[in-house]
């Protein structure tokens, strides 16, 4: 996978820190989302993050990148808050298409 693990100390202390001085915790799940872990490194090392991001994985190998987070931080994006959020692909269907057949293809959903 061409990742380098985290010492067990390192992603609960960067949470701490960041829970201290007032910063976001983003993981980028680009490369760890669904293979780590079903629910990604965040779930398997126990950290909770303000933001998530998720590449390809989640279309099904497609071009699709998404992003998550705490009900706060999401709130700051259009339409009901300032920041505005735009991607070239976008909603595109048929990456949207082969996202939403992956779980049931994966057998995460109770499928085959």
């Amino acid at each position: 996978m061409n990742c380098i693990p985290p010492q067990p100390e390192f992603l609960p202390g960067l949470r701490a820190l960041c829970d201290e001085f007032g910063a976001l915790l983003i993981i980028d799940e680009v490369m760890t989302g669904f293979r780590v872990a079903l629910a990604g490194a965040q779930a398997y090392y126990g950290v909770e993050p303000d933001l998530t991001c998720l590449g390809k994985i989640i279309g099904g190998g497609m071009p699709v990148g998404a992003f998550g987070g705490r009900r706060e931080v999401m709130d700051a994006l259009a339409p009901t808050g300032p920041v505005y959020q735009a991607g070239t692909l976008s909603g595109n269907p048929i990456a949207m298409a082969a996202g939403f057949g992956l779980p049931e293809r994966s057998g995460a959903a109770g499928g085959p």
